[in-house]
């Protein structure tokens, strides 16, 4: 690391509690649950209940020009981030569009297809049984014109996977670096770590980075039902010994990183420094998943343990033993640690999971919220995490915040915050 300074100034996030860090910490605070039973078609793939955040179309434009960033070109998950980034940045005081040379945007998230319904109904009239016959289909041109207004070229447009942070940038004015991060579920703590670089390298004095993450797609939620990650009982219970697997979200979490000098000269709220970060990659089943996990965490915070935890916290059976492991073979002794994770709450969020855990715990070490403890009876080899739960960690300034994401695909990434006076 240089000497630049890194500094958290604003975190938001949206979820099914809702939009803000204030909806964010009254949910945790609470312990209720805000995953309901899925709709329509949703209803009929596996798991059939999720976390969806209630907002209706028309609100959009309270956190985003919809005039400038049209909704026919953003894909649900992009849209979440910009609703989250448009709360973020009226946090932290910045006028969207004013243009920003040294400020950029880091975005997690994954990709996922459009359904191509319009396109399908486009098909459907252009090809077509002629009336009459029992087979065959015949192309009719006459039909063109209509086709036309049925099928959208934005489809394809939205798919690109570059569009997430691309539109962050165009949202915030921002002109320094742009990326997203997809193929991962850790990509989303992912892009916080290297937006932390990024300021620490003077690549940008400032960054907005998270996750931003939609599941509710029928091809999504089977893929992930045949890799085991949904429960079949409707609740999530991380770490314990009859953990039965996890439930689908929808959600967004997003950081503004600035560099100290930068921070102090606007006068911004500072909910902590980063004092380390570490990114990892292992292959699946390696036989040092846990060990190269155990570093991750030992890389971003080299000495001391940990006040509070943001871990995963998925439910799932082979992911929350090696997080747990990980943990114990890291620090020893948690008894003094608070854990927080809102996955059981709202669902898992993919790549915004692990920066919506992150910003929980930050709110809870700066005295923001109580997260509701919980006791969990773990087994031999997640005693370490379960203990956690139930626990309450310091409050207050010298109070060390780490948050992890170990991805079932390899990707691991930590990072370590702490409270400032």
């Amino acid at each position: 690391m240089s000497d630049r300074r890194v500094l958290i100034t604003g975190l938001s996030a949206t979820s099914a509690f809702g939009v803000g860090s204030q909806a964010l910490a009254e949910g945790l605070a609470s312990g209720a649950s805000a995953l309901g039973e899925l709709a329509d078609r949703l209803a009929l793939v596996p798991p059939g209940i999720g976390g969806q955040l209630d907002l209706p179309r028309k609100e959009f434009r309270n956190f985003f020009d919809t005039r400038v960033l049209r909704l026919s070109t953003m894909t649900r998950q992009t849209t979440l981030g910009c609703i989250a980034c448009g709360d973020l940045m009226a946090l932290v005081g910045l006028e969207p569009g004013e243009g920003h040379p040294d400020k950029g945007a880091y975005l997690g998230s994954f990709i996922l297809p459009p359904d191509f319904k319009k396109q399908a109904i486009a098909m459907k009239l252009l090809s077509h049984r002629p009336e009459g016959e029992d087979t065959g289909f015949v192309l009719d041109d006459a039909r063109l014109d209509q086709a036309m207004k049925k099928a959208s070229a934005f489809d394809f447009l939205r798919a690109l996977p570059n569009m997430p942070s691309s539109h962050l940038s165009i949202q915030t004015g921002f002109q320094g670096p742009a990326c997203t991060y997809l193929g991962s579920d850790s990509s989303g703590l992912q892009s916080v770590v290297m937006a932390a670089g990024a300021i620490d390298s003077s690549l940008a004095d400032g960054m907005v980075a998270g996750g931003a993450f939609f599941p509710f797609q029928e091809v999504h939620l089977w893929w992930q039902q045949t890799r085991g990650l949904w429960t079949d009982d409707g609740s999530v219970r991380p770490y314990a010994a009859d953990r039965a697997g996890t439930l689908p979200g929808e959600g967004s979490a997003l950081f503004f990183l600035e560099e100290a000098d930068a921070a102090e000269a606007r006068g911004a709220r500072v909910w902590g420094e980063v004092i380390g970060w570490a990114h990892r990659f292992v292959t699946p089943g390696d036989p040092d998943e846990v060990s190269v996990r155990a570093e991750t965490l030992r890389a971003a915070l080299p000495e001391g343990t940990p006040d509070w935890i943001a871990p995963v916290g998925m439910g799932h059976g082979d992911l929350d033993r090696m997080e747990s492991l990980a943990y114990a073979e890291a620090f020893g002794d948690l008894s003094s640690t608070g854990a927080v994770t809102a996955v059981p709450q709202v669902g898992f969020t993919g790549p915004a999971a692990a920066p919506m855990n992150l910003a929980g715990a930050l709110l809870a070490a700066n005295g923001e919220t109580s997260p509701a403890r919980v006791t969990v009876a773990g087994d031999s080899d997640t005693s370490a995490l379960a203990a956690t739960l139930g626990q309450t960690g310091k409050v207050g300034a010298g109070s060390v915040v780490l948050g992890s994401s170990f991805s079932l695909d390899g990707v691991h990434a930590a990072i370590a915050i702490r409270v400032l006076a």
